[in-house]
């Protein structure tokens, strides 16, 4: 079963590619730094331990889902993908004010789980790989063998679901360091032309 899904679920990388390799795009070169340390920012790839201080029945373990949320025991959904688990601890402090008399919650990231990332076009095995927290574009690139003979090194693209354009980086520019390599996050799609 599990072979059928990763089937599907390459078939369906590819299609998106096939449809992402046209359209608008940014440069990486033009986006922000990432935050240095992948584990201050938590990824729909963690399960995430939030406690709160001798209140047992507020207290809970989760796996962030695909939408980026977690549901906490009487305070519901809350948004934590892209957050550091102090603001998100903080959140929950917040929302438990009206029911606890000076809440504390912590916050702690269990060991993530490898993200799948997909991998088509000029690479050497196109594919699905399963890499480690913090991985990067050329992390993916690297697990798909490298760039075959035919690909244009000037034309690597990220395709996300959260993110409207596509994301375009050149392989000189990731392997000196020139560009911003962007972590990449769960269902992420390097599609390389």
């Amino acid at each position: 079963m599990s072979t059928l899904r990763i089937a599907l679920g390459f078939s369906a990388a590819v299609a998106l590619a096939a449809c992402g390799s046209t359209g608008p795009f940014v440069w990486a070169t033009s986006l922000p730094p990432q935050p240095a340390a992948r584990d201050t920012v938590i990824t729909s790839a963690d399960i995430v331990n939030v406690r709160v201080f001798r209140e047992d029945t507020f207290s809970t373990r989760e796996h962030v889902r695909p939408d980026g949320k977690i549901s906490v025991p009487v305070v519901g959904e809350v948004m934590v993908r892209g957050r550091k688990p102090d603001e998100v601890a903080k959140e929950i402090e917040g929302r438990l004010k009206t029911m606890l008399k000076e809440p504390s919650v912590s916050l702690v990231l269990e060991q993530p789980v490898q993200i799948p990332v997909s991998v088509t076009g000029e690479v050497r095995q196109s594919g699905t790989f399963q890499l480690e927290p913090g991985a990067n574009v050329l992390h993916a690139i690297a697990s798909a063998g490298g760039l075959n003979d035919y690909a244009d090194g000037d034309k690597i693209f990220l395709v996300r679901k959260t993110l409207t354009d596509r994301v375009r980086f050149r392989f000189s520019d990731l392997r000196s360091g020139v560009t911003t390599n962007i972590t990449l996050m769960p269902g992420d799609l390097i599609v390389v032309e």
